[in-house]
């Protein structure tokens, strides 16, 4: 009887290893990808920081481009309205 329950074991043991084989295989996989993405990065990361920040520094040149009328038109009207009110105002007793 200790022979089979010897057997059975082992058969369990090497059944519980083949089924997590793949997940370490995977894990290990993993790992070792996250390792190359890393030194990928570090190759490229400053040049991409670098690229970004002429995007962002040439949008906002734009954007402040475009919305000058519109600002310097809101501050005409403003003006106008202020010297309205200001000379309504006078000739009221």
């Amino acid at each position: 009887m200790e022979v089979w329950r010897d057997i059975s074991l082992m058969w369990l043991i090497l059944l519980t290893f083949v089924a997590v084989l793949p997940f370490g295989v995977i894990f290990y996989l993993a790992v070792r990808g996250m390792r190359r993405l890393r030194q990928v990065l570090k190759k490229y990361f400053p040049l991409a920081q670098d690229k970004v920040s002429q995007v962002a520094d040439k949008t906002e040149e734009i954007s402040d481009k475009v919305a000058q009328p519109v600002v310097e038109l809101y501050a005409k009207a403003a003006q106008v309205n202020t010297m309205a009110r200001t000379i309504l105002r006078r000739n009221e007793p």
